[in-house]
């Protein structure tokens, strides 16, 4: 029997060799689409589900991962990122607010119970006003606050000193260092490689850049950091012992003698942090759960006290803002860059086009900015200040809110406000810019690589690296950020009503907490957020009448859709990433703030940047 063997024509196989990865492509958009769709349909049965909250339920405070003014990213991508346990977990300040405010007047929930066990870091400013929130909430519902720990580290021994009880486990860890900041220095590595980098800078203080320069921080720097550091250590211990009910003088001291109180305790961390009044009660997660049931109740199984999750319980009241008398908040966090740019990054374009939205919504009466940057961009930075200028030609107030940090750039921004609100846990300041280019000739010689070549005009490659930088180069750009500098000390001695030397002398680029910077007429008021949205609404004439509308950008029907789904789906998976995991990223998100920076330009600019690569301590 003989076999025909069919082979394919040359036309057929040439399309084939095309067409085969659009159909690699299609097929797999089309099982893409198919698991979303099937994740929404099991969204759309289960979901749905309306949360019930029985009496005697206690509010469980329980953040998770960094707490942030905003969401890091585009939200369907942050909803894909949880599913596939890629993101750093996030936890939005507004929620804890908004469920503190819901659960006062609620009298299905009896109690809160503070769990900080997944807390992986916080900024001061953004404690004490949740300190501020927990206030309010005992205040005026005079309901009982409990909580309830494992291992404590700083953020989160803060966080569970709100309460009026703290239970620790035996087995638990606590440790208080106090503040502190340490970078690395490149500038030996770099020589090795062959890179030369060349720093443009005003301000003896303007120590961003630094580590690329030098092998260790400068004598300006180590000065003006500590300074602003002992200021918030001074505010962090006087928070701390207030409510624990002793000394600053004696929390001090404990802290300083961990080792021997520990070694005296027979090394259990839970029996010191008990005999130096820290902690209140030690005992296990049952017990615990028996104790927090005695203001609360148990659940049905009778194992566990009864609690619902602050984000679980947000569910249960989604406001709609509708009306002609709104107080917008934008939230400016992150590093200030260029264009469009995600959640947890400011884009001069796209936090741009939120303020001149609430410039052209006549039901906007005033805008509340919230600034959390330590800079970046000047010119991102002066888009974003001129649209803060345009809501005030058209009438309407704005205040800045600041949180944990405001500085340079984002101090630029903030600068003309009518207002400037800042916590006692904020820094700021860092006033000045600086400009940096790298250039690789060393590199290349060592390689063997030349380069050679015409040029109409003796400017003609200045900026390529593989050269050495001009002499007369250099002074044109040190020429420039000396402008740019003049520029910003006078726009902000124009803004707070200052003689542009008396600027002169407290910027430099030297960091400042907000009281010192209130005592140096850089901010007007110390206080929150709650606060600042009170302000704006007294400025707009609607104290008595307002709500407060936080202005982001819309998804479309599709995108909030899958968004949703997503969101859903990784309720149901809870997969995210370790706290080492989220640990070596911030490891390197000074160095990767420099090089969005950097990489931000067009060929040929230098990028002057109003960036302090500074934030406040990370408790």
């Amino acid at each position: 029997m003989t076999t025909e063997t069919k082979q394919s024509s040359p036309i057929r196989t040439f399309f084939g060799f095309f067409t085969k990865p659009f159909v690699l492509v299609a097929n797999f958009t089309r099982h893409i689409l198919l698991l979303l769709i099937f994740i929404w349909i099991l969204w759309l049965i289960f979901g749905g589900q309306k949360i019930h909250v029985s009496d005697k339920t206690a509010l469980v405070l329980a953040p998770k991962g960094y707490i942030v003014d905003q969401y890091s990213g585009d939200p369907a991508m942050h909803a894909l990122q949880s599913i596939q346990g890629t993101r750093v977990p996030e936890t939005r300040m507004r929620d804890i607010m908004r469920s503190l405010e819901m659960a006062a007047s609620d009298d299905s929930i009896t109690a809160l119970v503070i769990n900080p066990d997944e807390l992986m870091g916080v900024g001061l400013a953004h404690l004490r006003e949740i300190a501020d929130a927990v206030t309010r909430f005992k205040e005026s519902s005079g309901k009982p606050v409990i909580a309830m720990a494992t291992s404590l580290s700083q953020s989160q021994y803060y966080l569970a000193s709100l309460a009026d009880e703290i239970l620790m486990d035996p087995q638990g860890f606590l440790f208080i260092q106090g503040f502190g900041g340490y970078r690395n220095y490149f500038k030996e590595g770099l020589d090795k490689l062959g890179v030369d980098v060349h720093l443009f800078r005003v301000g003896e203080y303007k120590s961003a850049a630094e580590p690329y320069v030098r092998n260790s921080m400068s004598e300006e720097a180590k000065e003006a950091n500590l300074h602003f550091m002992n200021d918030l250590w001074q505010t962090f211990l006087e928070d701390i012992s207030k409510r624990r009910k002793m000394s600053v003088a004696d929390l001090s001291e404990i802290i300083d003698d961990q080792a021997t109180r520990l070694q005296a305790q027979n090394g259990s961390v839970a029996d010191m942090a008990f005999e130096a009044g820290l902690v209140d009660r030690v005992m296990k997660r049952p017990f615990m759960h028996k104790r927090i049931a005695e203001v609360s109740s148990f659940d049905d199984k009778g194992n566990h006290f009864r609690g619902i999750d602050f984000k679980d319980y947000l569910t249960l009241d989604l406001p709609e803002v509708g009306g002609n008398k709104q107080i917008a908040v934008v939230v400016a966090e992150g590093v200030i860059l260029p264009g469009e740019q995600p959640g947890g990054s400011i884009g001069g374009e796209s936090t741009s086009q939120l303020l001149q939205k609430a410039r052209l919504d006549d039901n906007v009466k005033a805008v509340v900015l919230r600034v959390n940057s330590p800079g970046g961009g000047v010119y991102p930075s002066e888009q974003i200040r001129r649209q803060v200028e345009a809501l005030q030609v058209a009438g309407k107030p704005v205040v800045v809110s600041m949180a944990n940090v405001a500085a340079s750039g984002g101090y630029w921004i903030s600068m003309t406000a009518d207002s400037i609100w800042a916590n006692e846990g904020t820094i700021t300041g860092s006033i000045g810019i600086y400009g940096m280019l790298m250039t690789v000739p060393k590199l290349f010689n060592k390689l063997g690589i030349h380069s050679d070549g015409v040029g109409t005009t003796e400017w003609v490659g200045a900026f390529n690296p593989d050269r050495p930088l001009d002499p007369e180069f250099a002074k044109l750009i040190q020429s420039n950020i000396e402008y740019g500098y003049q520029q910003f000390i006078t726009a902000v001695a124009m803004a707070r009503g200052l003689e542009v030397s008396m600027v002169d002398q407290v910027a430099r680029g030297r960091v400042w907490t907000a009281k010192q910077a209130k005592d140096l007429g850089l901010v007007d008021n110390l206080g929150n957020l709650h606060q600042a949205v009170a302000d704006a609404a007294e400025k707009a004439g609607i104290a008595a009448d307002y709500q407060v509308r936080w202005l982001e950008k819309e998804l479309s029907f599709v995108e909030q859709v899958l968004t949703d789904s997503m969101a859903q789906a990784a309720q149901w998976l809870e997969p995210q990433q370790t706290s080492a995991q989220a640990q070596l990223q911030q490891l390197f998100a000074p160095m990767m703030a420099d090089m969005q920076l950097l990489l931000n330009r067009r060929p040929g600019e230098v990028v002057k940047m109003a960036h302090c690569l500074c934030q406040a301590p990370q408790l």
